[in-house]
């Protein structure tokens, strides 16, 4: 029984960091610019792999600054993406 808790308790945390990136793309001052995929865009904007003008990208700064950040962008990156796809419709009828 204390296995299973203990599954379920690493589940639960683990389902609560993801998609992280679909949340921080669709506020609405967010770091994505792009129309689809904006959690996809928004992971990368945290990783410093997209940078956006010349602000220097205090968001990836400060994401590297906590040693986990990166860890956990990298692991919802896949997440994001099938996120992403699902709410692909939604992204087209906001841009009409």
């Amino acid at each position: 029984m204390k296995g299973i808790l203990r599954v379920g308790c690493v589940a639960g945390l683990v389902l609560q960091l993801v998609g992280c990136g679909t949340f921080i793309g669709r506020l609405n001052d967010g770091l994505s610019d792009a129309q689809y995929y904006r959690g996809v865009d928004g992971n990368l904007h945290l990783l410093g792999v997209r940078g956006g003008g010349s602000s220097g990208m205090p968001a990836a700064v400060i994401c590297y600054m906590m040693i986990v950040c990166p860890i956990i962008t990298v692991v919802s990156l896949p997440i994001d993406a099938a996120l992403d796809t699902v709410l692909l419709p939604v992204d087209y009828i906001n841009t009409l």
